[in-house]
């Protein structure tokens, strides 16, 4: 692995805070920190080419943000179904890495690799 997939400064420039605070800075770096071990975890050592470093990267920073940016939201999306019961909705944190890991390691996180 060449340079970290994604950082929190990255994070921030994607969401857009303009002057985030300090608390934002140390979530993003989290979100960061987070996103960077879930792929050294599920790349079990795998060395990904040159171009699927650059897709690590891209999903990387997809995948950061959405975490960041839920973290207004905690309890994910609310849906009400028609007897008025509250549904609640998650997802994966890696929802953009699942596929490129996928493709760089095929038994990723199964416990096979």
């Amino acid at each position: 692995m060449a340079a970290p997939y994604v950082t929190g400064t990255l994070i921030l420039t994607n969401t857009g805070p303009a002057s985030p605070s300090a608390q934002q800075m140390i979530d993003a770096q989290n979100v960061a920190d987070e996103i960077e071990a879930a792929i050294a975890i599920r790349l079990e050592c795998q060395t990904p080419s040159s171009g699927a470093e650059d897709m690590l990267k891209i999903a990387a920073l997809l995948d950061g943000s959405a975490r960041f940016n839920s973290l207004s939201t905690p309890h994910g999306i609310q849906s009400v179904g028609p007897d008025g019961d509250v549904v609640r909705l998650g997802a994966s944190s890696l929802r953009a890495l699942n596929p490129v890991i996928a493709m760089i390691h095929s038994t990723a996180g199964l416990g096979i690799g």
